[in-house]
Order: C-alpha cells, then sequence, then structure tokens
C-alpha cells in the first residue's frame, strides 16, 4: 500500500497556513492514519508528476471523543482540485465510517458553516461537547480568538438524548457559543459533578510509565477501577538495575494487562547524557539533571509504545508537586497531543505517601515503602537521588544510608587515582585508553567514582512550580566527565564562544530541568553547542580522592593555548610595549568618564569645603 502520510501532511500544513486548521506533525497523523480517509486524482493535467503517479488531493479523519461521539477533523482539500466536490466526498465517508462504528454524533468545529450544512449538518452550541473542550480547546492558543462553529450531524435516532447526555442536562449560554473559555470549562465540569455524573472521558487502553515504586504500583489498580480501562505498564531501562522479572510479576499481580520493558540505556547515553555534557548544563549549581534528562526520553518510548499497540492514553504517578509531571506531560503534548494524559495523583484521594502505603496494602500490593521509610528514590545510569522523610529537615545533615552509590569520602582510599578521558568533538571515547560505547563508559565511570566518593550533591533547589525542595543526588561518573570535558574546552574555545556557550548552558540546563527537551528552542541551543565541539578533541586527565574530582591535565589536537605566549620567561614573541596602547584603548570611555566627573565635582563643590577655594 502507498504511504499516504506525507501527503496528508502537507495537505493539512497547505490549509492551516491559510488559518483553516491547527498543523500537525507526521508523527501525529501516522499514530492516527487508521482514522483517515483520503481522495486520490490520477497524476495528470494540473496534477501532473514526473512520475505519473496518482495524486492525494483531499483527506478527513475521525477523532473518537467517547463511545458514541465523533469529531471530524483535518479536513483538508488541494487547491489545485476546489470545487470539484472532493470535500464533500470525503465527508460522506467519513459519515458512511463514523456509522460503520457505532458512534451516535458526528460534529466538526469549522468556520464553513455552509458547506456542512450542505452536507447534512446543523449548528449546535460548542458545549454540547465538553469531551473536545477539555481535550483540545481549553490547550488551543487561538481560543481567545475563536470564530469556530459547532457543527452537528446525528447518526442514530437515539442521538438527542446522547447530546443531553453530554452536555449534564444544561441549556447552552448563547453568549458563548462561539467561544469557551476557561471559566466556561468550570462551570460546565461543575454541573456534571452536581448531577452525579462522572466528568472522566472513557479509556479503551492507557500506557503507564512504570518503575514498581510505591506510586506507580497504586497507579495500576487505581487506573482499572476508576476508568475500567486496559492497563500497559512501559518500563524504561535507563540503568536503574533491580530485578525486571519481579517488577513485570508485580505490575501483572496488580492487574496490569502487560508489562513491556525497554533497554534504552544505549539511546540514554548517547543521545541525551552526551549532549547534556557537551552544553555544560548543571542546575543551581549543583545538580547534573540525572532524573530530569531520563524523563523526556521515558515518555518518547511510552507515546511510541501507544502508538503501536493503539492506546487512547498514556498515564504516569508523578505528584502534583513534583516537577516530573510537568517534563512527561510537556514531552506526549510534543509527541503526540491527541492521547488523552491520565495524572492519578491530581485525580486520586491519595494526598500522601502515608495514603499510598495504606492503599498499596488495602490492594495486597507488595512494596517496600513504610511509615518509618518515606523517601522518593529516583536511580538510573547518570545518578540516584533521594528526597522526602528526613531530608525535608534541611538543617539535618543526610542520614547515611541515603548515600548507596558511593562511599563516604572519609572512606574512600587514601592515596588518589588517576583517570585519562579521551574526548572525540566533545564526545567521550575512551577511558584509560580503552574504547567503549556510550553506556559502558558511563558506567565504568561510575564505579571509579563511586570508590572515591565523588559526585554527591545536597541542594534546596527551586522547582518549576515555585517551591523549595531538597534532594540528595550522586552522579560520580558524569562528575568526571563534567570536570574532563570543561578543562578541554579551556584549551579549544576561543574566549568569546566560551563566555557565551557558558551563559547558555544555564538556559539550556532550565529547558531540561523544566521539561522542555522537545522544544525548538532547545533544538536550538543543541544546534549552536554542536559546532563549540567541534575542535574539542583531545584528552583529559582527573584526580579522584576522598570525594573531590580535579583535571589536573589537558591536551588537545586543536588547542588555542600556546606556551610561548603565556610564558612568564624571558621570549620573543610577545612584546611588551603593545600593551600600553592597548590599554590606553580599552580605556579610553573610562578615561573620559572619570574627567568628566571630576569637571562636574569641581563646579558644584561648595566654597566652605576644605580644599575648596580657588574653585569655580
Amino acid at each position: 500500500m502507498p504511504d499516504d502520510a506525507p501527503s496528508i501532511v502537507l495537505l493539512v500544513a497547505a490549509n492551516a497556513r491559510k488559518g483553516g486548521l491547527l498543523p500537525r506533525s507526521e508523527t501525529n497523523i501516522r499514530a492516527t492514519l487508521k482514522n483517515f480517509v483520503v481522495a486520490v486524482a490520477p497524476g495528470e493535467g494540473a496534477l501532473a508528476n514526473d512520475e505519473g503517479k496518482p495524486v492525494v488531493v483531499g483527506c478527513g479523519s475521525l477523532v473518537p471523543m467517547n463511545a458514541t461521539l465523533v469529531e471530524l477533523r483535518s479536513l483538508a482539500v488541494d487547491e489545485r482540485v476546489r470545487g470539484a466536490g472532493v470535500g464533500q466526498r470525503i465527508v460522506a465517508c467519513l459519515i458512511d465510517l463514523a456509522r460503520q462504528r457505532k458512534f451516535g454524533t458526528l460534529f466538526a468545529l469549522t468556520r464553513a458553516m455552509r458547506f456542512f450544512e450542505k452536507c447534512g449538518f446543523v449548528p449546535a452550541p460548542k458545549e454540547f461537547f465538553p469531551e473536545k473542550v477539555w481535550r483540545d480547546c481549553v490547550a488551543c492558543p487561538m481560543l481567545a480568538n475563536c470564530d469556530e462553529v459547532a457543527m452537528v450531524l446525528p447518526l442514530s435516532s437515539e442521538d438527542d438524548n446522547v447530546r443531553v447526555g453530554l452536555a449534564g442536562a444544561r441549556a447552552p449560554d448563547p453568549a458563548r457559543e462561539k467561544a469557551i473559555p476557561l471559566q466556561v470549562v468550570s462551570k460546565m465540569q461543575a454541573a456534571q459533578e452536581a448531577t452525579g455524573m462522572n466528568a472522566r472521558e472513557p479509556v479503551n487502553r492507557v500506557v503507564l510509565a512504570y518503575s514498581g515504586g510505591l506510586d506507580t504500583a497504586c497507579a495500576v489498580p487505581w487506573l482499572r477501577e476508576n476508568y475500567g480501562c486496559e492497563v500497559i505498564c512501559f518500563v524504561a531501562d535507563v540503568g536503574q538495575g533491580g530485578d525486571f522479572e519481579a517488577i513485570k510479576r508485580r505490575a501483572l499481580d496488580s492487574g496490569a494487562a502487560d508489562c513491556i520493558v525497554e533497554d534504552v540505556r544505549e539511546e540514554f547515553a548517547n543521545e541525551y547524557l552526551f549532549p547534556l555534557i557537551q552544553s555544560g548544563a548543571i542546575y543551581e549549581g549543583k545538580y547534573l539533571l540525572g532524573a530530569s534528562i531520563a524523563r523526556p526520553l521515558i515518555a518518547k518510548h511510552q507515546v511510541d509504545l501507544a502508538a503501536r499497540l493503539g492506546a487512547d492514553a498514556v498515564a504516569h504517578a508523578a505528584t502534583g508537586k513534583g516537577n516530573d509531571q510537568v517534563r512527561f506531560e510537556l514531552s506526549y503534548m510534543a509527541l503526540n497531543p491527541r492521547l488523552k494524559v491520565i495524572a492519578p495523583w491530581r485525580e486520586w484521594h491519595i494526598r500522601g505517601r502515608d495514603d499510598a502505603i495504606a492503599y498499596a496494602r488495602e490492594h495486597n500490593i507488595p512494596i517496600s515503602q513504610s511509615l518509618e521509610r518515606i523517601y522518593s528514590g529516583d536511580r538510573s545510569l547518570w545518578h540516584k537521588s533521594a528526597e522526602g522523610g528526613s531530608l525535608e529537615d534541611p538543617w539535618r545533615e543526610p542520614d547515611a544510608g541515603l548515600y548507596s552509590m558511593t562511599v563516604a569520602p572519609e572512606q574512600a582510599p587514601d592515596e588518589p587515582e588517576y583517570v585519562e578521558i579521551e574526548f572525540l568533538c566533545g564526545l567521550p571515547k575512551k577511558v584509560n585508553g580503552k574504547s567503549m560505547g556510550g553506556a559502558e563508559l558511563i558506567a565504568a565511570l561510575n564505579e571509579i567514582g563511586a570508590r572515591h566518593g565523588v559526585g554527591r550533591a545536597d541542594l534546596v533547589e527551586n522547582r518549576l512550580i515555585g517551591i523549595k525542595s531538597r534532594g540528595v543526588y550522586e552522579t560520580p561518573g558524569g562528575a568526571i566527565l563534567r570536570e574532563a570535558h570543561q578543562g578541554l574546552e579551556e584549551l579549544t574555545l576561543d574566549r568569546d564562544t566560551l563566555h557565551f556557550k557558558q551563559m547558555v548552558a544555564l538556559r539550556y540546563a532550565e529547558l531540561i530541568y523544566n521539561g522542555q527537551w522537545f522544544t525548538p528552542l532547545r533544538d536550538a541551543i543543541q544546534a549552536f553547542v554542536m559546532v563549540t565541539q567541534r575542535d574539542v578533541t583531545g584528552t583529559a586527565r582527573v584526580r579522584l580522592f576522598k570525594g573531590s574530582a580535579t583535571l589536573v591535565g589537558r591536551k588537545a589536537a586543536y588547542s588555542l593555548y600556546r606556551e610561548d605566549l603565556a610564558t612568564f620567561l624571558r621570549d620573543d614573541v610577545y612584546n611588551h610595549h603593545d600593551a600600553e596602547g592597548f590599554i590606553r584603548l580599552y580605556g579610553l570611555s573610562m578615561r573620559v568618564k572619570a574627567q568628566v566627573d571630576l569637571n562636574r565635582a569641581a563646579r558644584v563643590a561648595p566654597l566652605d569645603v576644605p580644599g575648596g577655594e580657588g574653585r569655580d
């Protein structure tokens, strides 16, 4: 079968540029391709092409809102065949398809009222479609100036009852028919709750980001009980270790239909961690972004799995107070905005880890947490972190047991160890002369650094949502890599590039911390960083001793360092007299300003000020 997705992308993009549609990515279109119909015409005449192949001249899709309501979306027609009835034929096909799938109501949001009236649709208040409002309209960037009208087509004799049910048995507000601001959404939700209706959209299958920890363990039975859906647990192996078979058994015992584990360690190292090192990003001077950098990768594979399995929702068990909820959901939004997102912590009755522990015990879910040991942790190839529990007192020293990846610095060997890391274009390739893959290299540095207590950090950080939170982090391999890479950049980057890159690194760190990995700005900064890395090729030597990683040597193939210029010994390269003219020119503006200030002081000095006699 021909691949219609690229043609659909072009059609939708052409109509989006004219303001008729919102743009859709190829990834999004491919994920919903089974819901599209296309109109194809021979590649002749005005549609002629070099290969003489048939041309996709129109498209449209169905987007289910629930078991009875479906939206007609992405109706687009090639400008070269407008007026030939292509749009009407596509709509007719979509109507037939909606009837075959047993939907009760078909609707569209559009400015083309007359066209849809010709197709049998009638105007209706947009408030009759709360699913559409909650899912799409609230987040639409054009909401404030929206002039679309809802057009509806009953597909069964029971349609009137369906519409009344969807509207929550409320009369529409005519003043709100052309726009649905947030306050109206709140009123609609309140009205449904008052009438005892379940405001949750039906979900058939959900892919849950699963770790086997307390929160995700509770999420499985909760999703089944509250959404009546099939739960597929997804575990990303980002180097956290553990018994994945035991994790799968726990998920299945909790009620999951399946638990899928994918090894993404190499992708994590090469496509996320190494670009992070190249950027020089570090959050608030201490945090090497261990949890932050893993979330977009996990979300990406979660969305891909949802597309493969035909899931209509994704879920995570991040709390409503933390950063991870934002990181997951911004990634979902960037990769497939059509997926419904379920965040149990924002819906369920559980208000704290003590409630979660009680819920797990009620549902016979085996957990390791207890009321005496309520810590939240994260571990990956890159780091280990802990927060909560006794750490919530910022004056209290972290318990020794919280550090399980590194030895205490005072217990580290009494002799230093030296490690040499070779880089090619800013990418680490060898450790002590041995070539390694990305994940293997980081694991090797973790092992070396951990035995010297390297990479510990105790940080009270500023979360995105405005809360300060304390965490302890262990990133031994990352700390060594950062020190080594920074040392090579000292040799290979010119002053202006290095200083500008340091400023950019602060913004890059914020983007990662705030969950904005899949954004144009992050891509643009990454492109800049890649240019700066072209000459970062060489070797750095790092000394590890009692918790410290100190750069003690570096050499580079394209070093800008010249010993004959830098030396304090006698040389015949640098003329010291050149400095005098340079300093006079460099300080010219300062000298002019000082002269003006002296003249101003002379004019305003009072006569009775000692030393002021004789001034005018």
